[in-house]
C-alpha cells in the first residue's frame, strides 16, 4: 500500500524555489497511519547520502541541508514500516510535512525456511562471524550532534550539547574492552548551561560521552555479544519484522538488561539494537558502594542504537541512553538523591574513507568530564546546524535550566568563563 503524505504547507510541483539559498529546511511529524501514534526515532534522510536526522520521541523532526541536494530524494523509514520517499524538488523551503507510515506485515512466504531452524544464540554467533563483512573495517569519520541532560532530584541541572567529529579505525570483529575508547573525538563546537554542583559521581568523575560511545556492541563485540558472557544471558527468538524492507529476526538476550537485536535474515547484519532494564532486587551488579559512604542502585536504563547502510556497509546513525540511579547512605540506608542521565547523539554526515588520523592535540580527553574540556562556542554556527528536535519532556527540562536566566545567556556566559580559563592556562 502506498503511504499517504499530507503537506502542511503547499508543495510546488513546477520547480524548486530556493536555488539562491545555501540551505533548505523542512520539519514535521512522523506517525503510524492507522493509529496516529508518533513514531519515535524514525529516520529522515537523503537517499543514498550519509546525511539525515532522527525524529524525537514525539515523532517530530527538523532537517536542514544544503540546496545542492535539490535533485535528490527524501527517505523516511522506521523498523516495521514501509519506506516512503519524496522528491526534494517538489518541496517548498520551510515546509512542514506530515508523514503517515504504514505498518509492513510480514508474510510467511517471504520468510526463508531453513532445513534446520537457527536458535537465537546461533543467530548471534553468525552476527559475530559476519561483523567484518557488514561493518566498515577501514578508517572512517562521522559528524554528529551530541546532547546530554543531567537531572537530580527530578530537576534538570545540566545541559551539554556539542557538534563533534568522531574518527574510527574500523570494526575488528573481536571483543575489546569497551571501557577503553577506541574512537577519537573532536569537540568542534559546544554550548552548555552554566556549571552546577552535581551530587552524582557519574557526573563529576566521568566523561559520559566516552561511556556512551563505548556501548557500541557491534564495534566492541561486548555485553550480550561477548562469548565469555554466554552463561549470563537467556537467548530467545521474539518474532520477525522488517527494516528498510528487509526481513529481520528479533533476537532477545536477557540478563536482567534485556537486549533486542534486529538481525538481517540474509546477511546477519544488525541495523538496530534496543535495550531495556528495570530494577531487580537480587542482581548484585545493579548495586554498588562509592567511597564507602554512598550506595548506588541502578533503578532503570533504556538504550537505542540505529545504524545506516552506506555502500553495502552499516555505519552509526543514532544512539541514545538513559540511566536512572538512586543513592543512599551506605551505613544507614537513608535516601540521599536520585539521578537521571539522558544522552543521545545523531550522526549528520559520514566520510566513509578517512585519509588522515586527527591531530592528538585537537582531541577530547576521554577521561575528563565534559564540562571541564576546552571548547569553542560560536552562536552563528548553530543557526544552520542539525540538532535533535526538542520533545515535550525536553521543554520541561529546559524550563528547569532557565529558572533564572535563559539558556542563550548561559551559553554566552559559560563561553566567557571558558575563554578566561584558556587565557590563564596560556599565561602559565
Amino acid at each position: 500500500m502506498k503511504l499517504k503524505i499530507v503537506l502542511s504547507l503547499f508543495i510546488l510541483f513546477s520547480g524548486f524555489s530556493s536555488y539562491g539559498q545555501e540551505y533548505m529546511n523542512i520539519s514535521g511529524l512522523v506517525v503510524d497511519a492507522s493509529s496516529n501514534h508518533p513514531l519515535a526515532f524514525s529516520t529522515i534522510s537523503i537517499k543514498n547520502k550519509p546525511i539525515g536526522v532522527v525524529a524525537n520521541t514525539d515523532g517530530f523532526f527538523d532537517f536542514t541541508f544544503e540546496t545542492k541536494y535539490v535533485n535528490d530524494t527524501i527517505v523516511v523509514s522506521r523498523a516495521g514500516y514501509e519506506l516512503e520517499t519524496l522528491l526534494i524538488s517538489q518541496i517548498e523551503d520551510g515546509a512542514n510535512l506530515d508523514f503517515r507510515l504504514v505498518n509492513k506485515a510480514v508474510m510467511m512466504e517471504e520468510i526463508v525456511i531453513r532445513e534446520k531452524p537457527l536458535s537465537a544464540y546461533e543467530i548471534l554467533e553468525l552476527v559475530r562471524d559476519n561483523i567484518k563483512k557488514n561493518y566498515p573495517t577501514k578508517p572512517f569519520e562521522f559528524e554528529a550532534f551530541y546532547r546530554d541532560y543531567k537531572i537530580e532530584n527530578d530537576k534538570c541541572i545540566g545541559l551539554f550539547e556539542a557538534a563533534v567529529s568522531i574518527y574510527d579505525r574500523g570494526y575488528s570483529g573481536r571483543t575489546t574492552n569497551h571501557h577503553v575508547l577506541k574512537e577519537k573525538v573532536r569537540l568542534n563546537q559546544v554550548r552548555k548551561s552554566l556549571s552546577a554542583d552535581f551530587q552524582s559521581h557519574v557526573f563529576n568523575d566521568m566523561n559520559i560521552m566516552s561511556g556512551l560511545l563505548g556501548l557500541n556492541d557491534m564495534r566492541y563485540v561486548s555485553r550480550a555479544l561477548d562469548r565469555k558472557n554466554k552463561k549470563d544471558y537467556k537467548y530467545s527468538l521474539d518474532g520477525v519484522t522488517t527494516i528498510d524492507d528487509r526481513l529481520m529476526y528479533k533476537v532477545k538476550a536477557d540478563d536482567g538488561w534485556v537486549f533486542t537485536f534486529y538481525v538481517d535474515m540474509e546477511t546477519f547484519a544488525v541495523p538496530k539494537i534496543d535495550m531495556n532494564f528495570v530494577w531487580v532486587d537480587d542482581i548484585a551488579e545493579n548495586e554498588w558502594v562509592r567511597d564507602d559512604s554512598v550506595r548506588y542502585q541502578q533503578r532503570a536504563a533504556k538504550e537505542t542504537f540505529d545504524f545506516q547502510m552506506i555502500d553495502g556497509l552499516l555505519y552509526p546513525r543514532f544512539h541514545s541512553f538513559t540511566s536512572n540511579l538512586h543513592a543512599f547512605n551506605a551505613d544507614t540506608g537513608e535516601p540521599l538523591f536520585t539521578s537521571v542521565m539522558r544522552q543521545e547523539y545523531m550522526v549528520t554526515d559520514i566520510e566513509t574513507r578517512a585519509e588522515e588520523r586527527p591531530d592528538k592535540d585537537d582531541l577530547m580527553d576521554d577521561h575528563l568530564m565534559l564540562e571541564k574540556q576546552e571548547y569553542n562556542y560560536d552562536p552563528e554556527f548553530w543557526e544552520n546546524y542539525n540538532i535533535l528536535k526538542l520533545n515535550q519532556q525536553d521543554e520541561k527540562l529546559i524550563a528547569d535550566l532557565e529558572e533564572k536566566i535563559s539558556l542563550k545567556e548561559q551559553y554566552g556566559q559559560a563561553a566567557i568563563v571558558e575563554t578566561s580559563t584558556k587565557n590563564k592556562k596560556r599565561k602559565r
